[in-house]
C-alpha cells in the first residue's frame, strides 16, 4: 500500500500543453480523494533536466513519448492516452497567405518556433522541418525569432501581433476560446506533426496506488471528453 498521510501532498510533472485537458480531472480527484496535488507545468526538456538534476515526481505526463524515453529509468512502464496534432497558427483571415511549411520562407515573415531542447514542440517542430529538408532553410532566412518553451507563450505571441506565423499543438490554440476569433489553423498534415502522451507513476513514489487511480481519472469517459474538446486524438485502447 501507500504510505500512510492524512492528507496526501503530490507531485506531477506534465508538459504545459496537456493543461487543459487534465486540469479539471485534477480538481475532481483533489476532492474525491482528500489530496493535493502539486502539479509543475513547463516545456518538457525543461522538466527532464530538472529531474535528471534530481528532483523526482510522483507521476509524469510527457508532452511526447521521446521525452518519457529521456528518464524511462525513473518510472513504471508508460501508457500511451492521446495523441496532438501539430499546426500553423495565423492571424484570422491569413492575411500573410502562409498555407504550407515552405512558406514560412516567406520575406519579412515574423515566425515562431518553440525552443528544441526545452521543449517537445520544439524537438518535433525541428526534427519535421528537418524531415522536410526547410529547417535550415527557414532559420537562414532571418524569419524565426527567439524560442519559447511553450506554445502557449507562441500563440500569446500572434495574439499581441509580435509573431505573423508559429507552429503550435493543436490543443494549444483550441485551449481558449477566443483565440480561434482572432486566428486560423493551418493543418501541417505530416506524419512528423504528431506528438503521442504517455503517463508513467514514479518507481520511488511514496504513493503509486493515488497515482495510478489518478490516471483511471484522467482516462474515464468524462476525462476522455476533456482531452477531445481540446482537439487531442484518443489513442487508448
Amino acid at each position: 500500500g501507500d504510505k500512510w498521510a492524512e492528507n496526501p501532498e503530490l507531485l506531477l510533472f506534465s508538459g504545459s500543453m496537456l493543461r487543459p485537458a487534465i486540469q479539471e480531472s485534477i480538481k475532481r480527484f483533489e476532492e474525491r480523494e482528500g489530496v493535493r496535488i502539486n502539479t509543475a507545468y513547463n516545456g518538457c526538456g525543461i522538466l527532464v533536466s530538472q529531474m535528471k538534476a534530481g528532483e523526482n515526481p510522483d507521476a509524469y505526463f510527457s508532452c511526447d513519448q521521446t521525452f518519457m524515453d529521456m528518464v524511462s529509468d525513473r518510472f513504471s512502464a508508460p501508457s500511451t492516452v492521446s495523441a496532438n496534432e501539430m499546426v500553423i497558427l495565423v492571424k484570422k483571415g491569413n492575411p500573410k497567405e502562409v498555407k504550407t511549411l515552405s512558406d514560412l520562407k516567406k520575406e519579412g515573415l515574423k515566425v515562431g518556433f518553440s525552443h528544441p531542447e526545452k521543449s517537445a514542440l520544439g524537438a518535433l517542430t525541428k526534427r519535421m522541418l528537418e524531415v522536410e529538408g526547410l529547417y535550415q532553410e527557414i532559420l537562414d532566412t532571418g524569419n524565426v525569432m527567439p524560442g519559447s518553451a511553450t506554445g502557449d507563450f507562441l500563440v500569446n505571441q500572434i495574439r499581441s501581433n509580435s509573431l505573423d506565423a508559429v507552429i503550435v499543438y493543436k490543443s494549444n490554440a483550441l485551449s481558449n476560446e477566443s483565440t480561434m476569433t482572432e486566428c486560423d489553423l493551418v493543418e501541417i498534415a505530416r506524419p512528423e506533426a504528431v506528438a503521442t502522451q504517455p503517463y508513467a507513476v514514479g518507481q520511488n513514489s511514496d504513493y503509486p496506488n493515488l497515482m495510478n487511480r489518478f490516471f483511471e481519472a484522467c482516462v474515464s469517459e468524462q476525462g476522455k471528453a476533456e482531452f477531445l474538446q481540446y482537439g487531442f486524438r484518443w489513442e487508448r485502447k
